[in-house]
């Protein structure tokens, strides 16, 4: 088998996990999805040497301040490496760059907003519009910076 094809199915297998791993966040109850973030806070908290020998009221404080943008922030980041796996498939194929990007960006953007109607079906979750600006700019991020990597590489003859 050709080399592009295996690498076209592992990328497509590693498409799938992530949206699989998307689905699956976005399937939590809203409790699941508290205390899921309530780990990453608590372990950013305790690993930080500004934070993890504060009060614990000091500590709750923070916590409080950081549910948001956690959150926001893994929204943002599982799309950015859904946008650069989908531009690396794309890739794969020889059609113009503008296509490439669009395709990935579209794909994504579907992608975010299949998610946010899924949420809204889900218990104590809702589908927000903001998210699929979050979702999709991280997905854009990812595009763009395989897509300059690529550019990088290509004028140096190393791709």
């Amino acid at each position: 088998m050709n080399k592009k094809i295996i690498f076209r199915i592992i990328l497509i297998v590693l498409i799938m996990l992530n949206c699989f791993m998307i689905f699956n966040f976005s399937s939590e109850k809203s409790e699941d999805s508290d205390i899921t973030s309530g780990r990453v806070i608590n372990r950013i908290i305790e690993v930080n040497p500004f934070t993890k020998n504060l009060e614990e009221t000091k500590k709750e404080k923070i916590r409080e301040v950081m549910v948001y943008p956690i959150r926001k922030s893994a929204h943002f980041t599982i799309y950015l490496c859904l946008g650069i796996l989908v531009f690396l498939f794309c890739e794969t194929f020889n059609i113009e760059n503008y296509k490439k990007i669009l395709a990935s960006l579209m794909f994504s953007f579907i992608y975010a907003c299949t998610d946010e109607i899924h949420q809204l079906f889900v218990p104590g979750r809702s589908g927000e519009i903001g998210d699929v600006f979050i979702d999709t700019s991280g997905a854009l991020l990812g595009i763009m910076i395989v897509y300059t990597i690529y550019k990088i590489l290509k004028r140096k003859n190393r791709l």
